[in-house]
């Protein structure tokens, strides 16, 4: 049947991460891209978790904390998604009941039938993202796709992507019809495709005429 594809901002967003080790670490990674405020709780947390903070940039709003010591069910109240990356499959399935219990969307490492959401694999340019999910099935075949799509998106296609955003407000503020505000947002796409991204907002105001 497959899995819907939905796109959920989760910036300023609660999860919980619980296990501290390098199935954990590359969850923070990917996540921490997208702005939210993560805790990540076990035991005994790995360096490659702690390093993770380095992603931080000064201006993001996502927020990385660490719990060292054994996970308790309450840790859970107020999580908005929950990842359990431990190496204990008994519990892993209680977070699973209780995220379940409580409709907190939960993903389980290599449990399909714990998880409630998937931790789909991820090409990111830009404000380009782009969610890769083999149902599960296959992290391989997902992995593969992900390189390859990655190995072929045109040079500056992320660059053209967030200056294409700064400006389509104001092209669509022109009193014209709909269809021609499509024309021209397509071909200021395209002609920044054929410079590589290396356009200004300035250069496509007065190529295309947008007061």
């Amino acid at each position: 049947m497959g899995y819907f594809p939905f796109f959920v901002d989760i910036t300023g967003k609660s999860g919980v991460i619980v296990g501290g080790g390098k199935v954990a670490a590359r969850k923070v990674e990917k996540l921490l891209m997208f702005e939210p405020n993560l805790t990540v709780i076990a035991p005994q947390i790995e360096e490659c978790i702690r390093t993770q903070e380095k992603l931080l940039q000064k201006d993001t709003a996502a927020s990385l904390c660490f719990i060292e010591r054994e996970f308790r069910m309450a840790d859970l109240a107020g999580a908005d998604f929950v990842i359990a990356a431990t190496d204990d499959e008994t519990l892993n399935g209680h977070i699973s009941d209780y995220c379940k219990s409580k409709q907190i969307p939960v993903n389980v490492v290599d449990d399909k039938e714990k998880c409630s959401f998937f931790f789909p694999a991820l090409v990111k340019e830009g404000a380009l993202t782009i969610g890769i999910s083999t149902d599960g099935k296959s992290p391989v075949a997902a992995s593969w796709v992900r390189k390859e799509i990655t190995r072929t998106l045109p040079s500056g296609l992320g660059d053209t992507i967030d200056l294409i955003g700064q400006i389509r407000p104001r092209v669509m503020e022109l009193d014209v019809p709909e269809a021609v505000r499509k024309d021209i947002l397509e071909r200021m796409f395209l002609y920044c495709m054929e410079k590589d991204g290396e356009v200004t907002l300035e250069e496509l105001m007065s190529k295309f005429f947008v007061n």
